[in-house]
């Protein structure tokens, strides 16, 4: 494969990715009851808040099954509106529709008269209308209590008539939350200055379907509860609809957590540690790989250039548990090779024996070290290398290196391997003007470039989401249009593909080496797509 180079310049807004308000004046949907939020996951899950198993039975032999492999929504939408799919119409059970004060002829000639809770409840469990018809065999009967029955009622009499938080008729409420003081301050203002940008240039247009997007920026402190403070303010104080491009870092997974209970999409959040895609939250969306796929690619690409059997490699790490996760990843993608066993070398962060290191794995033949530890701790170990005639491939990721990486021994040429989840070369023409004008138009900073870029994009797919939703726009519309997103080009990044069970849109990176004679760093690799 040909390879191109480019000089370090280029390269530090990639690696910068990874270091480091309007007033309202319309008025938002109120918040759901408890009862009635209680009947939304009833409707759209079919599992009880309380733990308890709900069961379905399907067809005339009464085959169980679980609720959740049933969900009301599948045939219902989210609207309740009802689909018409393969033959079978399912009915619209908005409260309107089934309590209208006049018979109801349905399609297939049967006739009833209006449903009441307590008819619309024999309904659910025995599959029976108010006239005492047997409902179409398509319709499940559930086992469920009175309890969640009431729930679920007290849902379908406000399904499709109100709005979730942060909608009015004229706005969309987002929030993001960025760092606004301390070291980080010029990189948060800069991120916020972008998304208000982009999204006036989207109001000035007309909005989205009316709707005018209305920014809320909270700031970022850095500390694991401060942070969870600050997202829970803008979900449950602010209201916000969305989130887009929020600093997450040092509290991922409690974020997560709160993001899901919230059932509050978040878009492009800013970390490095996005949440393992075997263990989805289903409102979170993240633009690029974590350290963990990083880690992966690294793999991917070494089994190419270090192919055969009895392989000597070697992934040193800090004992912490972020270090575990990737390690396990490591070792996870390393069973795909024909290696065998990957040697696993943990020490106490920050008391890395580089010297020792160094003669262990020099004596072992290791060929290739995967390094998780802080860039001080592999620059003393090459050092230290150098000095007993050691020169294994080095693979990191692309966030660890500093900016004296061209400072490492002649020898390591071309011997040291990064992984990047963008490069400049995703950078197409057509997005480059589109961005170049936005930035002539607000008059923005071109400081922080690679981060801003990560901001507008962030802020790019979610208003994608929200134009593929429709204009009856509610947060599970935009999940479910996110979810269909398939190879969307945002002009400066890798494609974006999201599916139900994929939460990471660019998943997989680049592979890059450094060239230590002419300082710069070169592509080794195509984009390495990971499953």
């Amino acid at each position: 494969m040909s390879t191109r180079v480019f000089k370090p310049l280029a390269m530090a807004l990639t690696v910068a990715l990874f270091f480091a308000v309007f007033s309202v004046t319309s008025s938002f949907a109120a918040r759901l009851t408890p009862a009635q939020k209680r009947g939304k996951q009833l409707y759209l899950k079919t599992t009880s808040p309380s733990g308890r198993e709900i069961k379905a039975y399907v067809t005339e032999g009464a085959i169980e099954a679980p609720g959740s492999a049933m969900p009301c929504v599948n045939c219902h939408h989210y609207d309740g509106q009802g689909l018409d799919e393969v033959g079978v119409t399912a009915t619209n059970v908005t409260w309107e529709d089934l309590t209208r004060p006049y018979r109801i002829k349905r399609s297939k000639g049967r006739v009833h008269p209006p449903y009441t809770e307590e008819t619309l409840a024999r309904a659910i469990r025995e599959g029976i209308d108010p006239a005492g018809n047997t409902l179409e065999y398509s319709m499940p009967r559930y086992e469920i209590s009175d309890e969640e029955l009431a729930d679920l009622i007290a849902y379908l009499k406000i399904i499709g008539s109100v709005m979730d938080p942060g909608l009015s008729e004229d706005a969309i409420r987002v929030g993001t939350v960025l760092p606004l003081t301390g070291r980080l301050a010029d990189l948060g203002r800069v991120m916020q200055r972008i998304i208000e940008a982009y999204f006036h240039q989207i109001n000035a247009s007309g909005g989205i379907y009316t709707r005018k997007l209305e920014l809320r920026v909270a700031e970022y402190a850095g500390t694991p509860q401060s942070t969870l403070a600050t997202f829970k303010q803008l979900v449950d104080e602010q209201e916000t609809f969305a989130l887009v491009s929020a600093f997450t870092s040092g509290a991922d997974a409690e974020v997560a957590g709160l993001i899901e209970d919230g059932e509050v999409p978040l878009i492009g959040p800013f970390t490095l540690f996005p949440e393992d895609i075997f263990a989805l939250n289903r409102f979170t969306f993240y633009l690029f790989s974590g350290l963990r796929e990083q880690a992966r690619a690294l793999v991917a690409y070494a089994q190419q250039t270090l192919p055969g059997p009895n392989r000597r490699v070697a992934v040193v790490y800090p004992r912490e548990k972020v270090a575990k996760d990737i390690v396990a990843a490591v070792e996870r993608q390393g069973t795909q090779s024909e290696w065998g066993a990957i040697a696993s070398i943990a020490y106490a962060s920050g008391r890395l024996q580089a010297s020792d290191l160094a003669q262990q794995l020099r004596g072992d033949g290791t060929e290739a070290v995967f390094f998780l530890g802080a860039w001080e701790e592999l620059r003393a170990l090459l050092l230290q290398a150098v000095k007993v005639n050691w020169t294994p491939n080095i693979c990191i990721s692309g966030s660890q290196a500093k900016r004296d990486v061209f400072e490492l021994p002649l020898v390591f040429t071309h011997k040291v391997f990064l992984a990047y989840p963008s490069l400049p070369q995703d950078h197409k023409t057509a997005g480059r003007q589109e961005l170049g004008r936005l930035f002539e138009k607000y008059d923005l900073s071109k400081e922080h470039l690679t981060a801003q870029i990560f901001a507008y994009c962030a802020a790019k797919i979610l208003v994608e989401g929200i134009k593929r939703a429709g204009r009856k726009l509610s947060r599970e519309k935009l999940v479910t249009a996110l979810e269909n997103l398939y190879e969307f080009d945002t002009g400066l990044t890798p494609r974006i593909t999201y599916d139900p069970n994929r939460r990471i849109g660019a998943l997989g990176a680049y592979i890059v080496t450094v060239d230590l004679h002419n300082k710069s760093f070169v592509p080794v690799s195509g984009w390495i797509a990971l499953d």
